[in-house]
């Protein structure tokens, strides 16, 4: 089972996606701070998280690079309204999967699911991530 962190300050920016995720059978849990976050990291397994770039407490990045301390590995996507050459120059070297608009989308997940799929048949796992379980 794959499980995702969702962080944002507002859960509805997440709920056209998190039917999507369920759909695939894939377990979501939502906090509402960068703190929180760190914090459910650092007690649950996680296999990937998507965040807000403006939390409360911090900044989407600097999530992210207090994150990769504790997990090296962390996957993750961000909501964010830069451009795609902005937002590669902010987030550059954070190994950020992809980026979401500030709402996301079941399409997004789909191709989120798709780049997961990818990845794994390069990473040489014989399991794919889209409708796993089904």
């Amino acid at each position: 089972m794959i499980n995702i962190l969702l962080v944002s300050q507002k859960k509805a920016v997440f709920k056209k996606i998190e039917a999507a995720f369920s759909k695939d059978k894939i377990n979501t849990q939502w906090v509402d701070s960068a703190q929180k976050a760190l914090s459910t990291l650092s007690n649950k397994k996680f296999d990937l998280f998507i965040i807000s770039e403006d939390l409360s407490d911090m900044t989407g990045r600097q999530l992210i690079e207090k994150a990769l301390f504790q997990d090296a590995m962390m996957n993750s996507v961000v909501l964010s309204q830069l451009s795609h050459k902005d937002f590669h120059e902010a987030y550059e070297g954070l190994g950020v999967l992809m980026q979401f608009p500030l709402e996301p989308e079941v399409q997004n997940v789909e191709n989120l699911m798709d780049h997961l799929d990818r990845i794994n048949k390069i990473a040489g796992e014989t399991t794919s991530v889209k409708g796993e379980g089904n």
